[in-house]
């Protein structure tokens, strides 16, 4: 990382120096224009060079990292980037296993994964919102649960029936956030034009339709 700051410190000192010769004042008419920019293309090839890429790069996860060098010591954070992304495949089985401990230790394994189920996920944004929601709604069934203990204050009691009430809230927009990742926020309202006596029309508001982008609504949601 220190090389790497070092060598972006340097890029940007060249291009700097490269823009000063471009608008250095020209004394000879005949020599400076050319030198000049002969020095600023210097300049900008030597920052350009600068920040080169290396080749090899390991990509995956919309992530890209340079590969270890032969003699490079690589740390224990470092060394685990490049082995996942040394198999990308491997990449989607590991944040599974992630997400799985997680909710585990959330103790919420077990709803989680019957939330996703549910909700037929399609991919790991659903996934994980779906077990959000899970240990949201666990959270909340807590709170209220505690709620009930009969020698409770009354401010604690109402601490703990707001907290639950959060919770419940929060349960609710990822239901919605999930129904709209997958319409993409998208809603139609169709009017209707209906003629009634004496030659006069009324509007009427049709049915609300979300346009839909390929994916289901929400198991278990009425549009």
């Amino acid at each position: 990382m220190a090389n790497a700051n070092t060598d972006v410190t340097r890029a940007v000192r060249a291009t700097q120096r490269a823009r000063r010769w471009r608008l250095k004042k020209v004394i000879d008419p005949v020599i400076d224009p050319v030198w000049n920019r002969l020095q600023a293309d210097k300049l900008e090839a030597e920052a350009a060079e600068v920040l080169r890429p290396p080749e090899r790069l390991r990509r995956g996860g919309n992530e890209v990292v340079r590969p270890g060098s032969d003699d490079e010591v690589l740390s224990p954070p470092r060394n685990a980037v490049l082995a996942t992304l040394e198999d990308p495949n491997m990449i989607g089985v590991e944040a599974s296993e992630q997400r799985m401990e997680a909710a585990l230790g959330a103790g919420v394994l077990s709803a989680a994964l019957d939330a996703a189920v549910s909700a037929q996920t399609k991919n790991s944004l659903e996934t994980m919102l779906c077990h959000q929601m899970a240990a949201a709604h666990h959270a909340a069934m807590n709170l209220f649960a505690r709620a009930r203990a009969h020698d409770l204050p009354p401010v604690e009691h109402a601490r703990l029936t707001n907290a639950g009430a959060r919770m419940m809230q929060v349960y609710q927009e990822g239901l919605l956030a999930l129904q709209r990742l997958r319409t993409g926020g998208k809603q139609t309202v169709v009017v209707q034009h209906v003629r009634v006596s004496h030659g006069g029309q009324a509007v009427v508001a049709g049915q609300l339709k979300t346009k839909s982008q390929g994916h289901k609504g929400v198991k278990g949601l009425k549009k």
